[in-house]
């Protein structure tokens, strides 16, 4: 996260706020399209995961098999959208510059290129989380963020066009880091091996799963690439830049719970595999566990950064572009909206029977940017859009409440007892010191370091002794005091 703050505030100084809104914004076309990727991957790591739930080696390794050829097709078949479709928006509708129109087909087409070779890795990174091999998700992760940072200083020294640049040395990090995921994989799974293998039914079970979450991911993407298409026609790309901005800081502090949750999606399909009697059982106790987890951990980094957003941004930027704040602000709030979602997500996902949750959360999703447009169309400013993303954030997740109780048997009013209760709590009495601890002092570097001390104290005891329930409390006591004797 560090280094993603450092490279993100040198990148900016060095291609200026025009060049990158340019690239958010062109580079956005291509990632339009990560939702195959994205669902493919959910696909495949549904399931490893059964299948090492139940032990099942021999068909693990024959969907792998097929998998990588899935994968294969989907990267062939964005390349010839993306060259179709996608260079005519992008020759004929988006806001460039005139003078930089020549770098923004670069970047268009390296953004590709980067794309496809991502795409290419997703069933060998599947394969990793499945099998919960953290430890090399962690230090190939960590891999990629160092050669980000080198990329930092070869644009300062090299003097060509930046842009351009910057295009051609994240498509050869990419190859670098797919390059890892692959030989660990090859290396240490037996099912990596690649033999061709095809089977028709299992390719169709596997398709089909896929194809239903398509239009789940997909109004996820035209909600967060279309807003940036969105704000390119009403603004330019300037109010492209300041969003930007916001996500890398929303990426940097998600990336954690990402990671996190990362790590439990394979238990609770693996708990769903072996515990399909009993639906209230293990699987349900992590749904709420990690539900509760997911929100304290981004909550606890967020807060620091709502409160002193304006420093904060001023300390990392410098020059702050105009609607940055504000942006950077209800990004956050959604995200740690949204941080209890992922388990009821992995838990629906777990079932296999997607269709109907699908059709009706998606279309609820979807209709975050015809909404948009409306408030755009008449007038409203371009955070109009966040607020609104925000609300139907909420009420998405309502019905994922209801799929959950239809779907899985949960009881409601525990999940509102167990989560939505000691989350409000906490929320609540987590923001009282902090705030009252920035009233005090004047704006300086040390009060951002003071709010930060007493967020992170105060928030720690609040979620110990308000978030977390007796037996969880006295699972923590016994996993610190097992560190505390190895050592």
């Amino acid at each position: 996260m560090l280094i993603m703050f450092y490279t993100t505030r040198v990148v900016l100084n060095v291609l200026g706020e025009e060049d990158f809104g340019t690239y958010n914004v062109v580079a956005g076309v291509v990632a339009m399209l990560a939702f195959l990727s994205g669902t493919m991957a959910t696909a495949s790591q549904r399931f490893f995961a059964v299948e090492l739930g139940v032990e099942n080696h021999t068909k693990l390794k024959q969907l792998f098999s097929i998998n990588v050829l899935i994968f294969i097709g989907i990267a062939l078949a964005i390349c010839i959208l993306t060259e179709t479709i996608g260079l005519w928006y992008f020759r004929n509708i988006m806001k460039i510059p005139p003078d930089r129109f020549e770098a923004a087909a670069w970047v268009y087409q390296f953004a590709i290129f980067t794309f496809m070779v991502s795409i290419i890795t997703t069933p060998y990174l599947a394969i990793i989380t499945a099998r919960e091999h953290m430890q090399a998700y962690a230090y190939i992760s960590i891999l990629e963020v160092i050669f980000k940072l080198a990329i930092v200083f070869v644009l300062i020294y090299f003097p060509i066009d930046k842009l351009k640049l910057y295009a051609v040395l994240l498509l050869v990090v990419q190859i670098l880091i797919s390059a890892s995921y692959i030989l660990y994989s090859t290396l240490k799974f037996p099912e990596c091996k690649i033999k061709y293998y095809w089977d028709k039914t299992m390719f169709k079970e596997v398709f089909a799963f896929a194809g239903w979450s398509v239009f789940g991911a997909l109004a996820m993407t035209i909600r967060s690439q279309g807003f940036n298409q969105l704000l390119n026609l009403f603004f330019g790309v300037f109010v492209n830049a300041a969003r930007g901005l916001a996500f890398q800081v929303y990426s940097a502090l998600n990336q954690f719970v990402h990671n996190f949750f990362t790590a439990i999606r394979p238990q609770i399909i693996k708990s769903y595999s072996v515990d399909n009697e009993d639906k209230s059982g293990e699987m349900m106790k992590l749904v709420f566990q990690s539900s509760k987890f997911c929100y304290y951990l981004l909550l606890v980094l967020s807060i620091p950064v709502l409160i002193e957003t304006k420093a904060i941004l001023e300390i990392w930027l410098t020059d702050v572009p105009e609607y940055t704040i504000i942006f950077t602000r209800l990004v956050i709030i959604n995200a740690i909206v949204e941080s209890l979602a992922n388990p009821l997500i992995a838990s629906i996902q777990a079932t296999g029977k997607i269709k109907r949750y699908q059709l009706v959360t998606g279309s609820i999703i979807l209709m975050n940017l015809p909404v948009s447009y409306l408030f755009l169309k008449w007038g409203f400013p371009p955070q109009t859009t966040m607020i609104i993303v925000i609300i139907i954030t909420i009420i998405a997740h309502l019905c994922r409440i209801y799929f959950m109780k239809i779907m899985l048997k949960m009881n409601i009013f525990n999940y509102l007892k167990q989560v939505i209760l000691p989350v409000s709590t906490v929320t609540v009495l987590a923001f009282a010191l902090p705030l009252l601890y920035y009233c005090s002092f004047n704006p300086s570097f040390w009060r951002i370091v003071g709010v930060t001390a007493v967020t992170l104290i105060s928030s720690a005891l609040i979620i110990f002794y308000v978030g977390l329930t007796k037996s969880e409390r006295e699972g923590l006591k016994m996993f610190v005091l097992k560190k505390i004797k190895r050592r």
